[in-house]
């Protein structure tokens, strides 16, 4: 019988911990009971994706080495732990997590998984990394002795089956990959037939149900992004992903509640999904719940301090309260971390302005302008500080271009009226 070949995802950061597990499998590298595989053993000219996809599909045994790292990492995220996932769930492979550092990683489907060292003592907290790690290895050996069970079960029937699924799964796999691509690219007809082709091939695809429904969203199309969500959640209830997509497409259709309720489930489902948590916020401020909105915004930040546009809103539902001070520090902190948000600026101006600071919020507007010389409401709000400063014919100008790039803006045209007749009667 062959070996199993063992797949190690893990992040560049725990390179060390990564050496020393293999150097504990030497035994049944040796034995001939396991051959093992990670992306360092790609070779310069080879497809990086390909050759990983292949590795994936192949692995009898992925083991996971979990990290704040390798949490944080969106890479191993969507790719090389998603795919495990799938794998494990249709019973194509044995996936195990092992805890290289302390971290929280109860996360809805990982956290399913029976971790080693069994006690769930960090590798790294023990006194003698060598103890932990062939308390590791036995939990792996336990592992294979059941797989090599279950293809001594399976193997009659497994080979004639197993090529055509492999190949199967490599054609869904790159026509997600490939679909994923073209809508980043915002080639969307182009991503559609790419989800369609695969979900052709496995109608079970939860990945290319859900891509859809975003592929659908960013066209527009609601109704049917909405069905593609529904679908995805079909396959799986607790997919956090497609819940908050179903979100955002009901937010866009003024149903609000729904909206609500499919973020909080999206939340239920993976607690810190700070993007769900970030939505939530915005619809709650949008039906006037602002203590809600500012409860969600600071859960965002909890989860991701570096988080921009949740600081910005945060300061709006502040400013709503009539909190200056902590809403400027809001959009001071979200200006720290993305220094080009011209709402960010702009909101800040008003904040400034407010308190009477008009040289400071004439600067934060003119920030605004620097980044997008065409941003209405600066031009608006700038003309508005430059006219109460007394300099009337520069303050007028910059009502006049706010009109001139928006002229259906009733608020615009009634300012530069107002400023032109009070000049007049001057």
């Amino acid at each position: 019988m062959k070996s199993i070949e063992v797949f190690i995802s893990y992040h560049e950061k725990d390179e060390e911990f990564r050496q020393e597990l293999e150097k504990h499998l030497a035994s049944l590298r040796r034995q001939e009971v396991i051959s093992s595989w990670h992306d360092r053993k790609i070779i310069p000219g080879q497809d990086i994706k390909g050759e990983i996809d292949q590795r994936l599909n192949q692995a009898g045994l992925i083991l996971l080495l979990i990290s704040p790292d390798f949490l944080d990492s969106d890479y191993h995220w969507t790719v090389e732990v998603t795919r495990a996932l799938e794998q494990n769930a249709a019973k194509k492979t044995c996936v195990i997590p092992v805890l290289l550092r302390h971290v929280d990683w109860d996360v809805p489907r990982l956290k399913e998984l029976l971790p080693l060292p069994k006690n769930r003592k960090p590798i790294k907290s023990w006194a003698d990394r060598d103890e932990a790690f062939v308390e590791v290895v036995k939990g792996i050996r336990e592992a294979i002795a059941l797989l090599m069970a279950q293809l001594v079960e399976n193997e009659s029937t497994h080979q004639a089956t197993t090529k055509a699924q492999e190949d199967l799964q490599y054609q869904v796999t790159t026509l997600i990959n490939e679909a994923d691509s073209l809508r980043e690219g915002k080639n969307f007809e182009e991503a559609i037939l790419k989800y369609k082709a695969a979900i052709s091939l496995e109608p079970n695809s939860l990945y290319a149900h859900n891509g859809l429904g975003i592929t659908l969203y960013n066209q527009g199309k609601l109704e049917e992004a909405i069905a593609s969500y529904r679908q995805a959640l079909n396959i799986d209830p607790n997919f956090a992903k497609a819940h908050n997509g179903l979100g955002n497409t009901l937010y866009d259709q003024g149903k609000l509640e729904k909206a609500i309720a499919s973020y909080r489930q999206a939340l239920k489902f993976d607690p810190s999904y700070a993007k769900a948590y970030y939505n939530l916020g915005n619809t709650l401020y949008d039906q006037g719940k602002v203590e809600e909105a500012i409860a969600s915004y600071r859960q965002v930040l909890n989860i991701d301090p570096n988080y921009a546009k949740a600081h910005n809103n945060l300061g709006l539902a502040l400013y709503a309260q009539k909190k200056l001070e902590e809403a400027i520090a809001s959009y001071r902190q979200a200006l720290k971390f993305d220094s080009n948000d011209v709402y960010a600026h702009c909101n800040l101006g008003i904040a400034l302005s407010d308190q009477g600071k008009v040289e400071e919020a004439i600067a934060s507007y003119r920030q605004a302008l620097n980044i997008d010389p065409n941003f209405t409401k600066a031009h608006n709000n700038l003309g508005i500080a430059l006219y109460n400063q007394g300099k009337i014919e520069e303050g007028i100008k910059e009502i006049e271009v706010a009109v001139t790039l928006e002229p259906n803006n009733t608020l615009f045209r009634d300012n530069l009226k107002l400023y032109q007749n009070q000049k007049q009667g001057s």
